[in-house]
């Protein structure tokens, strides 16, 4: 071998020899160059158990390192495995290309004390190397970054092009830690996917997934353009557990227990530098929410949804295709003190401390100032000028553009609600079940209608209507119908005001409300059936000193019933105004007036008959009704309740409600009715009618000329046959009516209840008043 040869191998083959060496011991240097001198760099301790870098695939190999907190005793930040792949041939096309990132089982933990974190000291030394640099360097100017530069403008100023491709981190921990609060987060198997990330104009993906420790999992992709700044994140939230907020509930609320489900399906598209501009969409759902006050008493949900379709905070544009609360239950207390447990839930646990350290916190800020303000006097020229020239180049903020919210669908359903009253005598609790709420296309700035209906205990109801624009909730109409409302629930405040109990009876409302202004005119219509009350109770001092036995005995007709009207005239806005007030003032004042001069109002009663009142309950074995309309009156349903109380004395009876009218007679009447209501709408120019406009229907007389010119112009529109099919049709839900009440009565059954209408010969061939006529029977 010639020796010029021979040398060139011997030195290739100790470059190669160098080359090798080189990769595999300069790892072993840096790591223990790091362990040795990682306080000098960031003032804590790191270790690392090996780091290798593979001559033949170029793959750097990190295992177990960890960042120690400043006890170098606690892990910081720490990770299982690190690795990557660098391929130096693309160097020599100026291309930096790093692939196969990947991070196994990174470990974070994060704890705050206030404004402190436990990696603030790292921040504080850091900072501090700077400036002692800088101080010794002075020539050298410190590097601003320039966060008006886009990534695909930072790139283009790089040596090199950045190629970072399938990036993975696998099975994560994140801990986040608040001491000062007490709250404690805990994120497992969070991992991250990126496939390629892109600086120029295309998309980055990045796939990230975890778990929440204490229930709850987390899915989020984002797609975002480095070059423009736009983004789309699609966030997946799936049963996050709420009771780990509890500690920061302390700050708003006072509680015992919470708990419930959050979950979200959420699409946020927008751009980075103008984030509050985005536009979201999806639902978000809250599942078994429940909250346990200090009194250990519970309010919640079982299910609240809402549909967003967009919500954009900029335009001030909120859209909701529904609104749904499914099984909600709530309890109001009301105390003697005037509070409610609405007033002792939201008085905060911290709210005496929070304030101290306020105080505490605007006095220490406050000094520093008062120093400096000795040190430096104040130059009130160059105060002024600075303070007009900011107001002269400073930019007005752009007005707040007008409020767009929707709800399309709104319903709540399932729900009920129980009140205690602590302030009477003796406390009265309540009920009021299957709550249900509706409403459609509801427009902040529009007029709306929303609709509620209630069940009341042992067969009484509630139905609300409300038209107005919840931009102005000072105009509005609601409309109140209360119907077979059992009087002996309320037997305890009766006992408070007048010291009787109440033993039996029933009542309804009607009430029309119209709502100007905050000015209101109400018409209020009160019936009230078969009331009966106990002997007075001497030990109890009532608010008011009513003759109650005297004054029911007098007031009620022959067919044990009592009608008043009440109308209610006010500002809502004066403090000596009260609705329930006037109302029961006025039922007072009748009492006592009754009491005082009883012998004139028999005789007005006695001269205006019972007929005159429009009430017949016929006999003891027939509920009289009404067979042109489906509802029935509070002493129809009061009657057929009485007749269901044998069945709890005897279980083994059955009762018999059958329904009997003559459809030609009724047909006539119908005719003749509903000429009346069409001529009452055309008249009044109204579309839709309540209970107060049905009482007037009913007194229009038919020889009233302007509805004999009526009938005469429109008899022929209403057709037989159709009202042939409509009243089997009311007849069926007047069976459906009384059924449904009767059944909530106790002791009653599929068994021994039925209620149905006679036979089509049977109805053919009646010949007396509509009823229904009970019969009793054997099981």
């Amino acid at each position: 071998m010639k020796k010029p040869l021979k040398i060139t191998l011997i030195v290739l083959g100790s470059l190669i020899l160098l080359y090798f060496v080189t990769l595999l011991v300069a790892p072993k240097i840096a790591r223990s160059y790091i362990e040795e001198h990682s306080k000098e760099m960031i003032g804590r301790s790191i270790t690392i158990k090996n780091i290798s870098l593979n001559p033949f695939t170029y793959v750097l190999d990190v295992d177990t390192l960890a960042v120690m907190e400043a006890d170098d005793k606690t892990r910081f930040v720490a990770f299982d495995k690190f690795s990557m792949n660098i391929n130096p041939l693309k160097l020599f096309t100026r291309t930096l290309d790093i692939s196969d990132i990947y991070m196994k089982a990174l470990y974070v933990r994060t704890t705050q004390h206030g404004e402190r974190f436990n990696f603030s000291d790292i921040l504080d030394f850091l900072a501090q190397k700077d400036s002692i640099y800088y101080a010794e360097h002075p020539e050298e100017k410190k590097v601003e970054s320039d966060s008006s530069k886009s990534a695909a403008e930072i790139a283009a100023g790089l040596p090199v092009k950045l190629s970072l491709r399938n990036i993975v981190f696998d099975k994560g921990n994140i801990i986040y830690q608040d001491t000062k609060v007490g709250s404690k987060f805990h994120l497992k198997d969070f991992s991250i996917n990126i496939p390629a990330i892109y600086l120029e104009d295309n998309s980055t993906g990045v796939d990230v997934s975890l778990k929440f420790a204490d229930g709850g999992d987390l899915n989020v992709k984002v797609d975002a353009n480095m070059a423009t700044y736009d983004f789309n994140i699609f966030l997946n939230l799936n049963r996050f557990a709420l009771s780990c907020i509890k500690p920061y509930l302390n700050d708003s609320i006072n509680y015992k227990d919470f708990a419930g489900y959050l979950s979200a399906q959420i699409a946020i598209s927008g751009n980075i530098n103008s984030i509050l501009a985005s536009n979201v969409k999806g639902k978000v759902s809250l599942d078994k929410i429940d909250l346990t006050e200090v009194s250990g008493s519970k309010m919640g949900a079982e299910n609240v949804t809402v549909g967003i379709n967009k919500a954009n905070l900029v335009d001030n544009e909120y859209l909701i295709d529904s609104v749904i609360v499914d099984g909600a239950f709530a309890h109001i207390d009301l105390y003697k003190d005037g509070k409610t447990n609405i007033d002792v839930l939201l008085t905060p646990k911290n709210k005496a401390g929070s304030m101290t350290d306020t105080t505490a916190a605007d006095s220490t800020q406050a000094e520093p100032v008062a120093e400096a303000a000795k040190q430096e006097p104040t130059d009130t020229t160059k105060v002024v000028a600075d303070s007009t020239s900011a107001t002269t180049t400073a930019e007005k903020p752009a007005a707040a553009k007008k409020l767009k919210a929707k709800i399309n669908k709104l319903l709540v359903k399932n729900t009920y609600i129980t009140i205690t009253d602590h302030t009477i005598i003796r406390p009265f609790n309540y009920k009021v079940s299957a709550i249900t709420v509706t409403g459609q296309n509801i427009n902040y700035d529009t007029p709306c209608n929303v609709n509620v209906s209630a069940a009341f205990p042992e067969g009484g109801s509630l139905s609300l209507k409300y038209h107005g624009a919840l931009s102005n909730l000072n105009t509005m109409d609601i409309y109140i119908s209360v119907k077979n409302l059992v009087l002996k629930h309320f037997s305890n405040y009766s006992l408070h005001y007048t010291a009787y109990p109440l033993k039996a009876g029933t009542l309804a409302f009607a009430s029309e409300n119209k709502i100007v202004d905050r000015n209101i005119d109400s018409k209020n219509t009160i019936d009230i059936y078969n009331i009966t009350v106990g002997n007075k109770v001497d030990d109890i001092d009532p608010e008011y000193t009513v003759p109650m036995k005297i004054g029911l005995y007098i007031l009620k007709d022959k067919d044990d019933k009592i009608q008043f009207d009440v109308p209610v005239k006010g500002n809502l806005d004066d403090p000596e105004f009260s609705y329930g007030k006037i109302i029961w003032k006025t039922v007072v004042n009748l009492l006592v007036k009754v009491a005082i001069s009883p012998f004139r109002l028999v005789g007005n009663l006695a001269m205006a008959g019972a007929s005159a009142l429009g009430f017949d309950l016929g006999k003891n074995d027939e509920v009289l009704i009404d067979a042109n309309t489906d509802t029935f009156t509070s002493e129809q349903y009061a009657k057929a309740t009485k007749m269901t109380e044998m069945i709890q004395k005897d279980p083994n009876l059955m009762l018999t409600f059958t329904q009997y009218y003559n459809p030609r007679k009724t047909a006539k009447e119908y005719k003749v009715k509903q000429l009346k209501i069409d001529f009452y709408k055309q008249k009044n120019n109204k579309t839709e009618l309540n209970e107060l406009d049905y009482r007037a229907i009913e007194e229009i007389k038919e020889k009233d000329k302007e509805f004999q010119a009526y009938v005469k112009e429109h008899s022929a529109e209403i057709d037989k046959n159709y009202m042939m099919k409509v009243l089997p049709q009311m007849a069926s839900k007047r069976n459906a009516d009384l059924l449904k009440v009767l059944r909530a009565q106790p002791g009653i059954t599929k068994k021994n209840l039925k209620v149905i209408t006679a036979p089509r010969e049977a109805l053919r061939s009646y010949k007396d008043k509509p009823m229904y006529k009970v019969t009793v029977d054997v099981l």
